[in-house]
């Protein structure tokens, strides 16, 4: 069995018996044009080796995940494997692709063909705040069935076992891993992520530049523990950090930096650290580049390791990355009038969604329209037009800058556009007076929309 790193949690798992691709994102410009990828994959040259997979497994629905620009451009005959989530818009989607989508139970080990197999889990105790994600991508309340975002899968050939779990975090995956060990052995690799994505903290404009970079580094050193935590609990005999791998473009490259996102050396260093001062611990690392196999037998590579060149990087960013136009910036401008018909009609959905959350709060909601502002009375539930002076008045409020042509798709429903993948891909500018998160807020706001 070989493991083949193609970009971010675009993996390939080669075996005798089958070839699985797994989470394909190999297009710049995910979560409307502010992903990209470094160094450049180019999908239409290597589309006859994307398209020899035998089966494709997507964990969760998340553009870096599940790409829409990317899978628009695969073979639709390659059948797709999914956890059977409680909520269907992961299947409905693909299948509105075109592909034919299998749906696995949690915890049930399929036979893919002869000795490949793959086992799907959901990723239980889901918890936004948890993964730096301000929204909710699921409902809490809901406790019956595998209603989550998340899933991870081991894939195993009789001899080699695989453990993926993308970018699960480790509380939202830890009460799967008690059914993993029993059914299996020995992990030989378990892949995990590294670092989070999201908004926080480069986009919290109450943060000062130094804030930022102190929030960052804690950022990192919470994701890395938590990649630890994973090694430390399944014990594999190798881990690769992987998922996560994003770079930011267009207008909002400059953004890059204050991500508390860590490199992918500096996340070996850390983690091979702790991982020595655990002596029960005999858990080794993969390094491979991309576009580069490690193959399971040998345990070896197939090439040398480089460490990824900071300053190729920041040449590249600089004359491509930071030059790339985002999905809707060449879009007709909008009026302030039409985004203010789409907030009324928004309201209502937002208040059921607030109701059911429990929402009580006297914080109220800004949407930062340029000039005017529109504002959700979350005392009234009610909506005001204000102007900037207004704000020095109010004490307590959150406040969302955006484009306004991306507003207008929020706000037009999820099938143009929608706010958590908005905020995952930093388009959104948030201030919080004062600077308290109150994560219902964020989950309900997820609904304000048509």
């Amino acid at each position: 069995m070989q493991i083949k790193l193609y970009r971010s949690a675009t993996i390939g798992i080669i075996s005798s018996q089958a070839k699985i691709l797994v989470d394909p994102w190999l297009t710049d410009g995910e979560y409307y044009g502010s992903w990209s990828h470094f160094p450049y994959f180019d999908l239409e040259k290597n589309i006859k080796e994307i398209n020899s997979y035998d089966l494709i497994y997507i964990s969760h629905i998340h553009p870096d995940h599940c790409s829409k620009k990317t899978l628009e451009k695969i073979n639709k005959n390659i059948p797709i494997y999914i956890h059977k989530f409680h909520e269907k818009f992961l299947k409905f989607n693909l299948e509105k692709m075109g592909f034919k989508v299998i749906e696995l139970e949690h915890g049930i080990r399929t036979k893919i063909k002869n000795n490949l197999h793959i086992n799907i889990f959901a990723a239980d105790n889901c918890d936004p705040h948890l993964c730096y994600k301000f929204s909710g991508c699921a409902s809490l309340k809901n406790l019956n069935g595998s209603q989550q975002i998340d899933s991870l899968s081991v894939i195993d050939d009789n001899k080699h076992v695989i453990l993926n779990t993308n970018d699960c975090p480790f509380e939202l995956a830890k009460s799967t891993f008690e059914k993993i060990l029993k059914n299996y052995d020995n992990i030989d690799v378990l892949l995990t992520g590294y670092g989070g994505a999201g908004p926080y903290p480069q986009c919290i404009e109450n943060f000062s530049l130094k804030q930022k970079i102190l929030e960052g580094e804690k950022k990192k050193e919470y994701f890395l523990n938590h990649a630890y935590n994973f090694i430390s609990e399944i014990k594999p005999k190798y881990y690769m950090p992987f998922a996560g791998t994003y770079f930011l473009s267009g207008k909002l490259n400059y953004l890059h930096s204050l991500r508390g996102v860590p490199s992918i050396d500096f996340a070996y260093d850390k983690i091979n650290s702790l991982i020595s001062k655990n002596e029960k611990l005999l858990t080794k690392h993969i390094k491979i580049n991309h576009d580069e196999i490690f193959d399971l037998a040998t345990g070896k590579s197939s090439n040398l390791y480089n460490k990824f060149s900071e300053n190729e990087f920041i040449k590249y960013s600089k004359s491509v990355l930071s030059k790339k136009k985002l999905d809707y910036e060449n879009e007709i401008p909008c009026e302030f009038d039409e985004i203010y018909e789409l907030s009324k009609k928004s309201l209502e959905r937002y208040l059921q969604r607030k109701l059911l959350n429990n929402l009580v709060t006297d914080t109220n909601i800004i949407l930062d329209v340029g000039n005017k502002m529109i504002e959700i009375d979350n005392i009234k539930n009610v909506l005001n037009v204000i102007n900037s002076d207004c704000l020095k008045k109010r004490k307590k409020f959150v406040k969302y800058k955006l484009d306004t042509k991306l507003l207008k798709k929020i706000l037009m429903g999820p099938k143009y556009a929608h706010w958590n993948n908005a905020e995952i891909g930093s388009h959104i500018q948030f201030f919080r007076n004062p600077n308290v998160f109150e994560r219902k807020i964020y989950e309900s706001m997820c609904y304000f929309h048509q």
